[in-house]
């Protein structure tokens, strides 16, 4: 094998490993990206559920009032 073609072969190697390195890491930043957004998803859905817990409780002590006045 002649010097050129060794360096060709060295070449085409480094370019193949360079590709798998970019493919490697544009999927890591997908998963990122989308472990980011399910955060953001379960962090709002929290936020909702504590806002509707205390809506619930706002309404049931109207009611209380309500029925407590018309009870006297």
């Amino acid at each position: 094998m002649s010097e050129e073609e060794e360096e060709e072969e060295e070449e085409e190697k480094k370019k193949k490993k360079n590709n798998n390195n970019k493919k490697k890491k544009k999927k890591k930043n997908k998963k990122k990206k989308e472990k980011k957004k399910n955060k953001k998803k379960t962090k709002k859905k929290k936020k909702n559920k504590k806002k509707n817990k205390k809506k619930k409780k706002k309404k049931k002590k109207a009611n209380q009032r309500r029925t407590w006045r018309t009870c006297i």
